[in-house]
């Protein structure tokens, strides 16, 4: 059985790793191994191939680039995916279609990719996760402004990519076979808290209240689960302790 992954980053590599542990063979395919999703051929891709994951990403908070890159990422995979016969697995964001969250461009964009995603005619099925515990650190690096880095007031349900990954590589090999899924973390916790449990290397975290309504929603608990959402993967405090274990590892291997 042959799988393949679209997506960069993290995310891709957690996918394409947790796809193999469960004996498949997958590829993984990106910018940064030279595969452009909204300029190559994605079907030349799916020769053979039983699944197709979807985690294309672009940082951004425009709506309009958001919803420009993922319709466009989703309309050539799923319409690659539904002339083949190919399962189309999408990962997707728990609760980006609220309208409380509308204001936020990257979430409107993957609410589009998700309404786009069901009119191609593959079959298809969505995961969607609340943000990940990687999130601080990401964040850090992207909202970086000298030796600083602003942190927005959000209350999350955090969750563990590899968690996650494991989820999406449950869908391609059949374990799981719901057209969608929703997954969060098992604690309730802010960005703040949990950035300054990470402590991102290089920089100081300041907390920033984002303006308008949409930062209320951000602090009220609009990106926190519903009741559809199953809950997977460790605990905030599992997690910190287990990365900070890889870390010394890592660290006396160099050594």
């Amino acid at each position: 059985m042959r799988a393949v992954v679209i997506g960069g980053g993290g995310s891709g590599r957690a996918v394409e790793r947790a796809i193999a542990a469960r004996g498949w063979e997958v590829v993984r395919h990106s910018r940064s191994t030279g595969f452009d999703v909204v300029r190559d051929d994605v079907g030349a891709l799916l020769d053979g191939v039983d699944a197709v994951v979807e985690a294309a990403g672009r940082a951004t908070t425009s709506r309009r680039v958001a919803t420009d890159f993922f319709t466009r990422s989703t309309r050539a995979i799923g319409a690659a995916a539904a002339r083949t016969g190919v399962h189309h697995v999408l990962l997707s964001i728990h609760g980006c279609e609220r309208p409380a969250v509308q204001g936020y461009g990257y979430f409107a964009g993957k609410a589009a990719q998700e309404s786009a995603a069901a009119r191609t005619g593959a079959r298809l099925t969505v995961v969607r996760s609340t943000q990940w515990f990687e999130f601080a650190a990401q964040n850090a690096a992207r909202m970086r402004v000298g030796p600083v880095a602003l942190v927005p007031g959000m209350t999350i349900a955090p969750v563990a990519l590899e968690a996650v990954a494991g989820v999406l590589a449950d869908v391609v090999t059949g374990v799981r076979t719901d057209p969608r899924v929703d997954v969060a973390g098992p604690d309730v916790t802010t960005l703040w808290d949990l950035t300054r449990a990470v402590r991102p290397a290089g920089v100081l975290p300041v907390p920033f209240r984002i303006p308008g309504s949409l930062g209320a929603a951000f602090r009220g608990g609009s990106l926190l689960p519903d009741d559809t959402a199953e809950v997977v993967g460790p605990t905030a405090a599992a997690w910190l302790a287990a990365s900070e274990r890889s870390a010394v590892e890592r660290g006396a291997d160099r050594g």
